[in-house]
Order: C-alpha cells, then sequence, then structure tokens
C-alpha cells in the first residue's frame, strides 16, 4: 500500500469513528465553550440545559455570544446539532428555526421539537416524524382525522401558537 492509499484509508477510518460518536455538553453562559476539535471527533453534539437568551441570540446570529459562534461552527462542520430546552421555553423558540435551521430542538426527554410546513396536515406528515415529537401548530394548520390517529397513536403532541412569531419576537 502506497502513502496516498494508507493516508486515504486513515481519513476513511476517522470519519466512520466520527459518525459513531456523540458529545454532550451543558450550556452556561459563563463557562468556556467546547474546543472545536469536538466537531472533528463527533458527528453529533448535545447541547443541554439551553436558555432563552441563547435561543435568541442564535436566532439572530449573535455572534458576539462565544456560544452562539461555536454552534454556528458546528453547522459548518456538518454536525447535527441537538439543543435540549425545558418544556416552559417552548414558546420561545422562533417557528423559522423549527421548519429551516439544521438542528434539532428537544426536551430534557429527549422528545424532538418539531413544526411542518403545510396548511392542511395529513397522515403521512405525522408518520414521518419520530414517536413522542411536540409538533408545534399555528391556528391556520388543521389536522385530518386520520392524522390525528396517527398523532395519538405516536404519542405526540401538540403546541399550539397563537401566531407565527414567538413570545420575544412581538
Amino acid at each position: 500500500m502506497n502513502d496516498l492509499e494508507q493516508l486515504v484509508a486513515q481519513v476513511l477510518t476517522k470519519l466512520k469513528q466520527r459518525e459513531r460518536r456523540t458529545y454532550d455538553c451543558v450550556y452556561d453562559r459563563h463557562a468556556a465553550v467546547p474546543d472545536t476539535q469536538v466537531f472533528l471527533d463527533h458527528a453529533t453534539v448535545t447541547v443541554a440545559n439551553l436558555s432563552i437568551e441563547l435561543v435568541s441570540h442564535l436566532y439572530r446570529l449573535d455572534t458576539t455570544d462565544p456560544w452562539v459562534a461555536w454552534l454556528l461552527q458546528a453547522i459548518d462542520y456538518r454536525v447535527q446539532l441537538r439543543l435540549v430546552v425545558n418544556d416552559l421555553s417552548l414558546q420561545f423558540i422562533p417557528r423559522t428555526m423549527l421548519l429551516d435551521w439544521p438542528v434539532i430542538f428537544m426536551t430534557p426527554e429527549f422528545r424532538q421539537i418539531r413544526a411542518v410546513y403545510p396548511h392542511a396536515i395529513a397522515r403521512a406528515t405525522i408518520a414521518g416524524l419520530p414517536d413522542k415529537t411536540i409538533l408545534v401548530v399555528t391556528p391556520t394548520q388543521r389536522l385530518t382525522a386520520e392524522a390525528r390517529d396517527t398523532l395519538s397513536r405516536k404519542q405526540m403532541n401538540l403546541q399550539m401558537r397563537t401566531d407565527e412569531a414567538c413570545i420575544w419576537q412581538k
């Protein structure tokens, strides 16, 4: 095996190891952010105890906040980010983050918090979501009868938003 083949084999081994590794940390705005080496060694990063303040800073891309800069760098490294917020914080997560951002919001019980685009939510949409998901919907969205049955079977909950904006965006 020549040097190039050996190098390629090492890189592939490292990538395979990375895909299986996860890194868990707890957000503390007074603590230093973890090292960026985490992104090279782990394909999934879970950040627990996310504050409403950090969600707001992240949404606004406030890179003066070191945690925001670190999280955005994780996205640049194609890391799957799982952000854990408490149940009372749901109304503070902008719906666009739930719809469009490449992050997964979760509760401390690891229930995903999701939103979907269709105004008429069908069974297929609900079936495509993980069990026990908390689905954030707006008053303009409606679930079909089959979707409601599937929601119940999958032990999912609906979280109604009064409008598209979250509390701090009003």
